[in-house]
């Protein structure tokens, strides 16, 4: 079985709140727009920040879809 990925985090303005990437740098509360990643390594790939200043990243978690 293939499995699909996306990513998510808690809202910066309301942690009781989660978005989902998109694409393109932009991030939403509806789940149904998120961004669906073949595997877990191409959607963790997208969030690599190795000299930290990409902070939008910050919390962010790749999620595997049953």
């Amino acid at each position: 079985m293939a499995y699909q990925y996306h990513i998510e985090k808690s809202s910066t303005i309301d942690a009781n709140t989660t978005v989902y990437y998109v694409g393109d740098k932009r991030w939403s509360d509806d789940y149904s727009q998120r961004a669906i990643f073949t595997s877990s390594s191409a959607a963790n790939s997208l969030m690599n920040n190795p000299d930290g200043t990409n902070g939008g990243w910050n919390g962010a978690s790749v999620i595997k879809e049953a």
